[in-house]
């Protein structure tokens, strides 16, 4: 039963940046050239993925696998499964910390947040968390890890070097996608049943709510911090706002059911799990330019581009 949760070794002549989609309905990762924007290889995984994290240090992608329990380790390099994590709970969010040490885990369905040593998978830590844990992410100095909480209605501030938590903060009604900005400032957050994202400062958690589209999923800010790109599942689109007015400035038609996104510095690329493919959008004109044909039901919940 599928189920619907989800929102750099040797120098290379030419450097491509990857997009590593998870296709819940057929049990793989789909791995994009984002040069060519083509498939170059389709990945057999655990049963189930949702959730990717990836590390270009480390040159590794990781997936959580809700059904079988587990992470697959995928090395980028050559696009080949080499290693498997079992967590016995069902993991959804992944977030890697920036030194790539730590791989942080919500299991959705024991409330636990796990932190794994990437070097030795053997070596985890655990924190009881609140309900029902979807979307992590990681503040630029490692000393902080955001969890959104869709079933407590919360997000969750936790101290990273004792996997304690220090804050919650009420936002609206199941949160589920996170996203940081790359100066940690700005946090961001949907509210799926309130058709909202939450905008907090993270230096005095002040926070604002504005609408966005139908039950959105997934956030991404764009890379110089000034626009937030938001997937909204249910009319099939993604809003563009403006940060500093918090204006919508763009509503552009997608696949069908988009959930996750990721950006790099000219493009957007969300996942349609309801058509099953992927979006490329023009972050100058917010223009989808591509479509690309991957497996069946594609999630990809995290940041899923690396930059080799």
């Amino acid at each position: 039963m599928l189920i619907n949760t989800s929102c750099i070794l040797a120098p290379r002549p030419t450097q491509a940046n990857f997009a590593y989609i998870s296709n819940q309905g057929e049990n793989s990762v789909s791995a994009i050239n984002t040069s060519t924007n083509r498939v170059i290889k389709t990945i057999a995984v655990g049963t189930a993925p949702v959730g990717v994290a990836v590390s270009s240090t480390l040159h590794r992608a990781y997936i959580s696998n809700v059904e079988s329990q587990d992470i697959t380790i995928i090395n980028t390099q050559n696009h080949m499964v080499i290693g498997t994590i079992k967590v016995h709970g069902s993991p959804v969010g992944l977030a890697l910390s920036p030194d790539s040490k730590t791989l942080y885990v919500a299991d959705w369905f024991t409330n636990r947040v796990l932190a794994i040593n990437t070097h030795h998978t053997e070596i985890v830590r655990e924190l009881i968390i609140a309900d029902a844990p979807a979307g992590l992410v990681v503040s630029p100095d490692n000393q902080l890890l955001y969890v959104a909480n869709r079933d407590s209605n919360d997000v969750a501030i936790i101290d990273t070097a004792t996997l304690t938590i220090k804050q919650r903060i009420n936002v609206g009604k199941h949160p589920y996608g996170i996203a940081l900005s790359s100066s940690g400032i700005w946090l961001a957050l949907v509210n799926v049943q309130d058709d909202s994202v939450s905008l907090i400062n993270t230096n005095n958690q002040v926070q604002q709510q504005f609408k966005v589209g139908y039950h959105p999923y997934c956030v991404a800010f764009s890379l110089d911090d000034k626009t937030l790109y938001i997937t909204n599942t249910q009319d099939d689109s993604v809003t563009v706002i403006d940060i500093a007015t918090t204006k919508t400035i763009a509503t552009i038609a997608v696949g069908n059911t988009p959930e996750g996104i990721s950006l790099d510095h000219e493009h957007a690329y969300v996942a349609n799990w309801g058509s099953s493919n992927v979006s490329v959008i023009d972050l100058h004109t917010n223009k989808v330019v591509a479509t690309i044909k991957t497996g069946e039901k594609s999630r990809a919940f995290g940041q899923f581009i690396i930059h080799q």
